[in-house]
């Protein structure tokens, strides 16, 4: 029976690997799709906050979005770059190439522009499709992937010493899961001027280089309007027609028969989520109550009526 157990719950731990490649592939190629992508952009990017979606979609994504093909890695980063690039910015990478064993990359990587300007920004959309926490500090992470998207513009961005030209980056994280205790939120981090001694200032533009926002998504009905279109492109329950519909009336985006598939496959997806929820929350409880009571996992899961076709699922989340 415990050789049964372990065969379980490694099997279960493999399908969940397959699970999660499958829903993280997902989420990027529907962010991946202008339409879909432009609303997020008006409500975390403060350069379009003004401007309509439409004119986000059409007309401030430069380049790109490049999903999962651009490493972070020193090294890597430009040399990829470079073949997705126009001509106008190739060859120029200068970076030392050094050799790593394996590489990550960043998740969605595309350039924009503020119309109207000559201002060009870049923006890294990166996705956490895992529904619990690292073993490290996400923020981290975050500062990290910003640090390489400034340091890697050189020799492909601008040339020698012309750190006038750095542009912008923003890093924004999409978390499908919630911090113990909390609801959904949207934090960011910027850089900002500190006089410790004296009355000196430089130009906001030379130092506000860095922007990192922390979304986590939950189904706890906060009332925001980005919060309630992520819930409603990620973990909505609606048919396909109903959905788009939805999406049309309610945020005035459209959506070709594509769309709607990739829709389609993120609901189906976003089900798993939930049980998975369903499973974590009855796995605590549990672990609660053995505790406390001096209950056998089984008398524990009896007392809180745990559905039959969830039970073998609590014991394995049990270890």
């Amino acid at each position: 029976m415990k050789y049964q157990r372990k065969r379980a719950s490694r099997q279960a731990a493999a399908s969940q690997g397959v699970f999660d490649r499958t829903y993280d592939k997902t989420a990027k190629d529907i962010l991946s799709i202008r339409n879909i992508l432009a609303p997020v952009l008006k409500e975390t990017v403060p350069e379009f906050h003004e401007l309509s979606t439409e004119t986000i979609a059409q007309d401030c994504i430069e380049q790109g979005p490049w999903t999962g093909t651009i490493p972070v890695d020193p090294g890597r980063t430009n040399r990829h770059l470079r073949r997705r690039m126009t001509k106008k910015i190739r060859g120029l990478s200068t970076e030392q190439i050094e050799r790593y064993e394996g590489y990550v990359t960043f998740d969605l990587l595309f350039y924009a522009r503020v119309p109207g300007t000559d201002k060009r920004i870049k923006l890294l959309i990166n996705l956490e499709a895992q529904r619990k926490r690292t073993n490290y500090k996400l923020l981290r992470r975050a500062i990290y992937y910003a640090g390489r998207l400034v340091s890697s513009q050189k020799g492909r961005d601008f040339a020698g010493q012309d750190y006038d030209s750095i542009c912008k980056v923003y890093t924004i994280w999409l978390c499908f899961y919630l911090p113990k205790g909390e609801g959904s939120s949207m934090t960011h981090y910027e850089f900002r001027e500190v006089n410790d001694i004296g009355d000196h200032h430089e130009a906001k533009s030379d130092y506000d280089l860095i922007n990192i926002t922390m979304i986590h998504v939950g189904d706890d009905e906060n009332p925001a309007k980005l919060m309630r279109y992520l819930r409603l492109v990620f973990l909505s329950r609606l048919s396909e027609e109903a959905l788009a519909q939805k999406l049309k009336d309610e945020f005035g985006v459209e959506t070709n028969d594509d769309t709607k598939k990739e829709l389609s496959n993120m609901c189906n997806l976003s089900e798993g989520i939930r049980d998975e929820g369903r499973v974590e929350a009855w796995a605590e409880s549990v672990k609660s109550l053995m505790k406390k009571m001096k209950m056998t996992a089984q008398q524990a899961i009896d007392a809180i009526a745990v559905p039959a076709e969830y039970r073998e699922e609590v014991l394995d989340a049990l270890g």
